[in-house]
């Protein structure tokens, strides 16, 4: 079994990938974590700095959640992408074939949690996998 988890660094992505990791430890799947780097809307050589900084941050923070996985005692292949969320996930999905993919649910106020974000919305209608919104609220990690 291989479960794609969308990770993006924030609070409620790790709170997904871990309620994923509680669910279907027992299954011992392969755990394709997924994080996103969007790239500068325009070339001017401050954005193209800060995106360098952004993107090691971001590295660092998937080698971080990746180590977490294998310490659960799963295999991991953490992909950096870069690009549109929406597109690059769709893309990841395609070519690794996962059996289900998992992304966590934004937004906390009462109208954010009658509709889904932008990019789980998305996904939900594009992704040729089954698609897991997961909505957490409590988790362990300490990375």
């Amino acid at each position: 079994m291989k479960i794609m988890v969308c990770h993006d660094a924030s609070r409620k992505s790790q709170l997904a990938l871990e309620k994923t990791v509680d669910l279907f430890r027992p299954q011992k799947p392969e755990i394709i974590l997924l994080t996103v780097v969007e790239e500068p809307l325009d070339a001017t050589s401050t954005n193209e700095e800060s995106f360098r900084k952004w993107r090691a941050k971001r590295e660092d923070e998937l080698k971080t959640f990746a180590s977490w996985v294998v310490d659960q005692g799963l295999e991991v292949d953490a992909v950096l992408a870069i690009g549109d969320p929406r597109k690059m996930i769709l893309e990841a999905a395609k070519t690794k074939s996962p059996d289900i993919l998992v992304v966590a649910k934004r937004g906390g106020g009462l109208m954010e949690q009658m509709v889904l974000g932008s990019v789980s919305a998305f996904l939900v209608r594009h992704a040729s996998c089954p698609v897991l919104v997961m909505h957490c609220e409590q988790g362990t990690f300490q990375g």
